[in-house]
């Protein structure tokens, strides 16, 4: 039996999406759940995978078109199934399937929703015992819950919510993406092997997400008033706390125990102390944020290079063990192209981290409408000066910088400066074990 393909409601704010490129060609061979094509929206690329296994029967809407949420792009069925047929097949299974589906979402209701509405506003830490049972069945732990940004009622973490959380979990290769360790490789790229092969230029149609990189960067600059102020930071204590449980971190997660992970720690914990900085400007107000939802900016190579900031929502409510999980998995997700629109909004303060590059420090951009952005150098044992007992001695440390730009507008220099004293305080005091 033929399936559609279509076009996906990529998030609540996603009404349409054009085609970049078809991945098979009709009378290719697919597989279930196989990339089949790359779509784009005004803020995404992804590839969809396709419905069924079978063979790619036709292609309805080609490269550069854009189309509705919803739009039929192609079919999948057996191999010398008709056109006409995969239609007709289509069509007749249409009714049944949306009354199918109804009365799943109906049962589902009714085992995943057993509390009374009015009486839970606030249903976020609320777990079913469906969700509960799958839970235990997958061997969810409760910090790994609190990662996933519920969709349910009052925000609870649903039966659908946490079936995506385990299916994206299988997906993240083991072991798992070390930030600190991601280092650009020598290898040739396409554009590369197409200036070799062609004339002495090469001109290209830029694409959406460069658009949109471009769009931002330059109402960014035109927006804020950047300033950017820098501190030297001493890792040394988080350094001995990783030493001690790094490994067993590993074993027991399946994720590393990054720096990038005791910074967001860090910069949840200072950030409610300091409204100023966790706030965005509109056009007559200015919004303080109690909540803290951190960006993390996230480097792709393909399909062409660019930068992504995933947001983990409500950050300063997770530990060291949900950060790293929450990074750990957006960032695989933004590289696989599986990242969802609303996934890249909706942040009150972003981290950068040129430094996994080997830059010193960088003074990034501020992502509009934060008011300030982290930029983390290069972290590395250098010899230090030190006092000791009333003596100058010099010490190995494991030192790094740190740059914020911030908008000017509304943060000053001192309370910034401010700011990053605190950063650097909580950063080089820490003891607290994962």
């Amino acid at each position: 039996m033929a399936e559609n393909i279509v076009m996906p409601q990529l998030g609540e704010s996603i009404a349409e999406g054009t085609i970049v490129k078809w991945l098979k060609q009709p009378g290719d061979t697919v597989n279930k759940d196989e990339n089949i094509l790359l779509i784009s929206t005004d803020k995404v690329e992804a590839e969809i995978p396709s419905p069924r296994a079978g063979v790619l029967l036709d292609i309805a809407v080609g490269p550069g078109e854009t189309v509705a949420v919803g739009t039929v792009l192609g079919r999948v069925g057996d191999a010398g199934e008709s056109l006409a047929k995969a239609q007709a097949d289509a069509k007749k299974e249409e009714a049944p399937k949306v009354a199918e589906t109804k009365k799943e979402e109906e049962i589902t209701e009714t085992l995943d929703y057993d509390l009374d509405e009015s009486a839970h506003e606030d249903m976020r830490g609320f777990l079913s015992p469906l969700v509960r049972k799958i839970a235990a069945d997958h061997k969810i732990k409760e910090h790994q819950i609190a990662s996933i940004e519920g969709t349910g009622r009052g925000g609870r973490v649903s039966k659908k919510d946490l079936l995506e959380f385990i299916e994206r979990q299988k997906s993240v290769s083991k072991p798992s993406l070390d930030m600190e360790k991601a280092r650009p490789r020598a290898t040739e790229s396409p554009l590369q092997k197409e200036l070799q092969e062609g004339g002495r230029e090469l001109e290209k149609p830029i694409s959406t997400m460069r658009r949109v990189i471009m769009e931002n960067m330059m109402a960014s600059r035109r927006i804020s008033a950047h300033v950017t102020t820098f501190f030297d930071i001493d890792y040394t204590a988080i350094d001995k706390v990783r030493a001690l449980y790094k490994e067993q971190f590993q074993k027991d997660e399946q994720v590393s125990l990054t720096y990038t992970v005791f910074l967001a720690a860090a910069v949840c914990q200072v950030l409610k102390r300091h409204p100023y900085i966790n706030a965005t400007i509109g056009k007559e107000s200015i919004t303080f944020k109690k909540d803290v939802h951190l960006g993390i900016a996230v480097a792709i190579g393909e399909p062409e290079p660019g930068l992504m900031v995933p947001v983990i929502k409500n950050a300063d409510k997770q530990n060291l063990r949900g950060l790293a999980h929450a990074i750990n998995d957006l960032s695989s997700r933004v590289r696989g192209r599986k990242i969802k629109p609303d996934e890249l909004s909706g942040g009150t303060f972003t981290i950068t981290n040129p430094g996994n590059y080997g830059a010193v420090i960088g003074t990034p951009i501020i992502n509009q409408p934060q008011v300030a952005i982290l930029g983390v150098g290069n972290i590395k044992k250098q010899a230090c000066v030190m006092e000791m007992d009333g003596t100058d001695v010099i010490a190995i440390r494991r030192m790094g910088l740190l740059s914020l730009s911030f908008d000017h507008r509304l943060v000053d220099g001192a309370t910034a400066d401010i700011f990053m004293q605190d950063l650097k305080q909580t950063l080089e005091t820490w003891t607290s074990a994962p």
